[in-house]
């Protein structure tokens, strides 16, 4: 099945979970996955991300100059005047800018009506919402911050710009990671995770999408039953 996969990656730092996706390689040497838009705020993040996206561009092999680069032996070229399509797509592919605000939103929004016209269906969402609010040691600082409530934290509720673009795209499948601290999270006693759970699921619309854990014990499972909370923690000793 040589068909090529559209990949979002949202919230993408320097790119590690679209990386671990172009990287596979199926046996005969073909690699389905190709993202056609990451999306992060972060400027010395966007800059990682943006330059793993210009090395795909080479099949046969990273360019020469960029060795010459890693072992000192000159300062990092100008990618563009050395390779200006090569780069040129991958700031295409690699924008720098927040989501949650409205300009973000437009041309995220025309992005990923380009992507499904030319994937279909064909099509995957990845990213891992900003976890802070969500982590234990988060949690831990922001209590000792006076007046700091937790329903007035926008990074509560950045998890929605994810729901918003898998409303949109409408993939195949999506995968979505965070912190072991959202399990327990709360906003107005209301359980975070749930409201997270039941918000992807609708994203769905009238067909819903199923949510599946990374986890062995559900493997062997003939029907499909929404695994409890703490079924999603990923083990990584178990891997």
């Amino acid at each position: 099945m040589n068909q090529k996969i559209g990949v979002v990656d949202l919230f993408s730092g320097p790119g590690g979970l679209g990386e671990g996706f172009t990287s596979y390689c199926t046996p005969s040497g073909f690699r389905p996955f190709n993202i056609e838009l990451s999306v992060e705020k972060e400027p010395a993040a966007h800059a990682t991300l943006t330059l793993r996206s210009f090395l795909r561009k080479f099949d046969n092999g990273f360019p020469k100059e960029y060795y010459d680069f890693l072992n000192g032996e000159r300062e990092e070229p100008d990618w563009r005047s050395l390779y200006s399509d090569e780069w040129s797509a991958a700031e295409h592919e690699a924008i720098c800018m927040e989501l949650g605000h409205p300009e973000t939103s437009v041309q995220v929004a025309a992005r990923l009506d380009d992507i499904k016209q030319k994937y279909g269906g064909n099509t995957i969402l990845v990213g891992g919402p900003p976890c802070q609010a969500y982590s234990l040691v988060g949690r831990s600082r922001n209590s000792g911050k006076t007046h700091y409530l937790p329903h007035e934290d926008e990074r509560h509720f950045l998890y929605q710009e994810y729901v918003n673009v898998l409303t949109h795209l409408q993939p195949a499948l999506f995968v979505m990671e965070n912190v072991k601290g959202m399990l327990s999270s709360a906003v107005k006693g209301d359980g975070i995770f749930q409201q997270v759970m039941a918000d992807l699921q609708s994203a769905g619309g009238p067909e819903s999408y199923r949510l599946l854990a990374i986890s062995s014990r559900t493997s062997g499972q003939t029907e499909w039953v929404l695994p409890s909370p703490s079924e999603f923690i990923v083990r990584s000793e178990e891997h």
